[in-house]
């Protein structure tokens, strides 16, 4: 029996009736009639499944597939640990080490034509081939995407957010994603490496990391300015640590920051995402996909391609083995004592810039480019730093913090200071 609201099925009794009618009649309304009830009793689960029994198969079967991949990240996770230990040794392959970034090493943003090759320099882009499905962008593009797994000293996982392959030997990634431990490793096509930040440019977000070995290709790059709003766009990456994850949306907005354009879009996102690749219908990365506003639907973000080719225009930062808060000789190095004084702040996602005054006791207070103050109250505990006022509070993480430089990460925000 089939329950369904007051209603009641008898599965024998709607399957001897149709082959019955089937049989002496042969007419075709009637051959119709019996294939609509077997598809109604299919699409209900079956004879004999109520709608909880099927809902509790669903259920089992999404745990199972979620247990199985658990099972996998479980596994990666103890290799990383060995290899960070030492007990698992990688082989080392017989190359140079990498030179120092500089401008002729910014990925080619020429224009591309229908079959993927860059025009020569100054000519403009071929018409655009016809949109790829979600299978064909996958398929080009999924051995080119990584997933970056952040360690501490002990080699513990601390964080695992994604990577995508830019050039030889290269990855890149969130800062908020590489720089959140000691020791850095990725896996890509079920081979685990060991990776170093070549290049981190927190003002931007963006990390690259250096590989040595990776062989995996890189991925096409275009510019934000190729996208329309409206136009479709797949995001792919770890999401809850979830490698090779594909998810479907459009471009929902194009936002202006002072840096470039930040891309809004519906294809969803979760955190593990962070430094994954959203590509156009041509397999193309047009941006880095970074951050998400909690409390609203499908208002994912992700930080333009272009940025990438803009972070050699910037000082490379330490390496990932650094400590996040350190003073000058003799300094206290306490974060409490070190955040205290005057900053120049600039959030580079809303494109705001401002003057940070923390004083001793505890206050803050915050006078924005166009004239608007804040005063607030802050706390500093470890890496977090709390803030509040007559109504409400808020947090963000310290991710760096020396005597001239300050990184904030909140919601929706990340903060870039300097004396």
């Amino acid at each position: 029996m089939i329950s369904g609201g007051e209603a009641e099925l008898d599965c024998s009794m709607y399957i001897g009736e149709i082959l019955m009618n089937d049989q002496a009649e042969r007419q075709t309304g009637v051959a119709l009639r019996g294939l609509v009830l077997t598809l109604v009793i299919h699409l209900l689960g079956g004879c004999g499944k109520s709608p909880d029994e099927i809902a509790a198969q669903d259920k089992a079967r999404s745990e199972r597939a979620i247990a199985a991949a658990q099972a996998e990240l479980d596994a990666d996770q103890k290799k990383f640990r060995q290899m960070a230990s030492g007990e698992l040794r990688v082989p080392s392959p017989n190359v140079m080490a990498s030179p120092e970034p500089s401008p002729s090493d910014a990925p080619n943003l020429q224009p591309i034509d229908a079959k993927g090759v860059a025009a020569p320099a100054g000519a403009s882009a071929a018409p655009a081939a016809a949109p790829w499905s979600a299978e064909n962008v996958f398929s080009e593009v999924a051995p080119s995407i990584a997933r970056v797994h952040v360690m501490d000293s002990s080699g513990r996982v601390v964080v695992i957010g994604s990577g995508v392959v830019i050039d030889k030997g290269i990855v890149i990634t969130n800062c908020h994603v590489a720089t959140r431990g000691t020791k850095l490793a990725i896996k890509i096509n079920d081979s685990v490496m060991p990776a170093t930040i070549q290049l981190a440019d927190e003002a931007l977000d963006l990390c690259r990391l250096n590989v040595a070995g990776l062989s995996a290709r890189a991925v096409a790059i275009d510019s934000v300015t190729s996208l329309r709003t409206g136009q479709r766009v797949y995001a792919i990456g770890a999401p809850a640590g979830l490698e090779l994850t594909i998810s479907e949306g459009i471009v929902s907005a194009l936002r202006k920051v002072d840096n470039g354009t930040v891309i809004q879009t519906t294809a969803p996102i979760s955190p593990g995402s962070s430094g994954g690749g959203l590509f156009d219908m041509s397999g193309r990365l047009v941006g880095i996909t970074t951050f998400q506003h909690r409390y609203g639907q499908n208002l994912n973000f992700a930080l333009p391609a272009d940025w990438i080719g803009q972070m050699h225009a910037r000082r490379p930062s330490e390496a990932v083995s650094r400590a996040p808060f350190s003073a000058d000789a003799g300094q206290d190095s306490s974060p409490a004592t070190l955040i205290v004084g005057q900053w120049l702040c600039r959030d580079w996602i809303s494109g705001q810039a401002g003057q940070y005054s923390f004083e001793p006791d505890g206050s803050l207070s915050i006078v924005m480019s166009g004239g608007r103050v804040a005063n607030l109250k802050y706390r500093v505990s470890g890496k977090a730093l709390q803030l509040s006022d007559a109504k409400q509070g808020g947090a963000a993480t310290i991710e760096e913090l020396n005597a001239r430089k300050m990184v904030l990460h909140g919601r929706n925000q990340s903060i870039a200071c300097e004396r």
